[in-house]
């Protein structure tokens, strides 16, 4: 935190490509965990593209904390922080959040995730976010900045479900991860053709309050190949990524069209349906930057 306010970005992109570096040639546990992640993602690499991927990951996730602690609340609501929406998704989304009914906003855990939810927070939206329920010192930190930005960090226990449906209710947004398993209660869902312990909350509340589900992430891509114009419609496009290290990059916030929720048999049968549709968009999305997607626990049994 103390080295973004007074370390230029080409020293600090360059710190963090040198750490991971170092944690690939120790074989950290970290590098280790993302590396077998990224093998779910991609089955067809062989050992050294997922070394490399691994590797990227890592010194990816060094730029987007250096990025997120160096930019102040004030930079969102002024533009000054390198950040591009589409217009028309944008426009969907906005008129979704800005109703009578709630919405459950939900993403992977790709790139600056956390500067994705700012600027949503920037244009004027109040927020829930669910963390994890026993949340280390590190989340801790990183809870009291989100909380500092205007989201209500609430780690996840029966008083912050009951916060959620009430707010949920009262036309509220409530956001959380959807792609990093937490308990080991939770059945396991096909997540890249293979069962996960991932959660099923976002949809439980959306069905039990009426409420829509948007699904959004953030990636980093080249800014002199975006255009001003607009950016891809699909999510199957691939964009033009940067490396941990380039400068002339931007963060771009995606989203894919709001999700209504579908009653199919009983109510577990629902869950599972809906949990899938979720997961069915999280793979597009991850698979456009496996090196982005910044997954640092197991996700799969091993």
């Amino acid at each position: 935190m103390v080295a973004a306010q007074v370390v230029p970005p080409r020293l600090g992109y360059r710190l963090a490509t040198r750490v991971a570096s170092a944690m690939a040639k120790r074989e950290a546990t970290m590098f280790t965990t993302v590396r077998e992640n990224l093998r779910h993602v991609l089955p067809h690499a062989g050992a050294e593209e997922l070394s490399r991927l691994a590797e990227e990951a890592i010194a990816h996730a060094g730029r987007t904390y250096y990025d997120m602690f160096r930019f102040s609340d004030e930079d969102y609501r002024r533009g000054r922080v390198p950040l591009r929406v589409d217009v028309e998704e944008w426009r969907a989304v906005r008129e979704v959040l800005a109703d009578d009914r709630g919405t459950v906003l939900v993403g992977p855990h790709m790139s600056n995730f956390d500067m994705a939810a700012r600027w949503i927070v920037a244009q004027g939206f109040t927020m829930q976010g669910l963390s994890l329920p026993q949340p280390n010192t590190g989340t801790r930190v990183l809870n009291r900045l989100r909380r500092r930005s205007g989201i209500e960090m609430t780690p996840l226990d029966v008083s912050a479900l009951r916060m959620a449906v009430k707010r949920l209710r009262q036309g509220g947004i409530v956001l959380t991860g959807v792609d990093r398993p937490v308990s080991l209660m939770e059945e396991p869902v096909l997540f890249f053709d293979a069962p996960a312990r991932l959660p099923t909350g976002h949809v439980r509340l959306a069905l039990q309050t009426c409420s829509r589900i948007v699904v959004g992430c953030c990636l980093l891509e080249s800014a002199v190949d975006m255009s001003s114009q607009g950016f891809a419609r699909t999510l199957g496009k691939k964009a033009a990524l940067c490396r941990p290290d380039e400068l002339d990059c931007c963060y771009r916030i995606q989203y894919a069209p709001p999700l209504e929720m579908e009653e199919v048999g009983g109510r577990e049968e629902s869950v599972r349906h809906n949990v899938m549709r979720v997961l069915e968009i999280i793979e597009r999305m991850i698979r456009q930057a496996p090196s982005q997607w910044l997954m640092f626990v197991p996700v799969w049994d091993t």
